[in-house]
């Protein structure tokens, strides 16, 4: 076996172990894997302090409009009513419960949805924002959809959630005593967009409801 394969193999095992010393994480993927009708996957990845960052990934065979459309009626991801009712997403549900049996703060770094004709990944802004804020984003993304997918004429192959510029650090950005922090709701300023025809990522703009140009730097905490 080469050195590059050992170091690959070792790599897989390492995330592996990880991956089981989180307990109840197979109730999550299997309750999301109900919820938002996909096949998911869920890795453990350490990047910020030591502390567990999840990265799940949602393989779901619908395409945008469809997954919308669900997500209008209320039958896409909404879990039990009962939990939804109490403002609790099924994910921070979970999250709750998969914190208590392993007695440590666990949180959730990206949720990437894998579409029949888009991506939509979403990244993490602070401290549990992914699980308070998922249900309001894919809320935003089915009111924006004409807009986003240029008046209904092509839809996007990827959603970036969020991009952010200097005008939302201003405003939404605080450094405290320890790493940068950024309000959450620099989720509904701008959006990055990817379509076939472009060779660059595009800006989609929530409050004005449009694609604009520019440079803006894509969130890497």
């Amino acid at each position: 076996m080469s050195q590059r394969s050992k170091k690959v193999d070792a790599q897989i095992t390492s995330r592996n172990k990880r991956n089981t010393d989180i307990l109840g994480l197979e109730s999550l993927k299997n309750s999301l894997e109900k919820d938002y009708f996909s096949d998911v996957s869920i890795r453990n990845s350490t990047v910020c302090c030591e502390q567990n960052n999840l990265v799940i990934e949602l393989n779901c065979a619908l395409g945008l409009h469809e997954v919308l459309y669900h997500i209008q009626q209320g039958t896409w991801g909404t879990g039990q009513p009962m939990i939804v009712n109490k403002g609790l997403t099924v994910l921070s549900q979970h999250l709750q419960s998969i914190r208590e049996i392993n007695n440590t703060f666990i949180d959730v770094e990206e949720v990437s949805f894998l579409l029949k004709d888009c991506s939509i990944i979403i990244k993490k802004l602070g401290p549990e924002s992914v699980e308070h804020e998922l249900d309001a984003i894919l809320s935003a993304l089915a009111e924006n959809y004409v807009y986003l997918t240029r008046h209904l004429s092509e839809t996007p192959t990827e959603i970036f959630i969020p991009v952010y510029e200097e005008v939302c650090s201003e405003e939404h950005i605080t450094r405290l005593a320890g790493p940068l922090r950024i309000d959450e709701k620099c989720y509904y300023s701008y959006w990055g967009l990817y379509f076939e025809r472009d060779t660059e990522a595009v800006i989609y703009d929530l409050k004005d409801k449009s694609i604009i140009s520019g440079d803006l730097n894509l969130l890497n905490l």
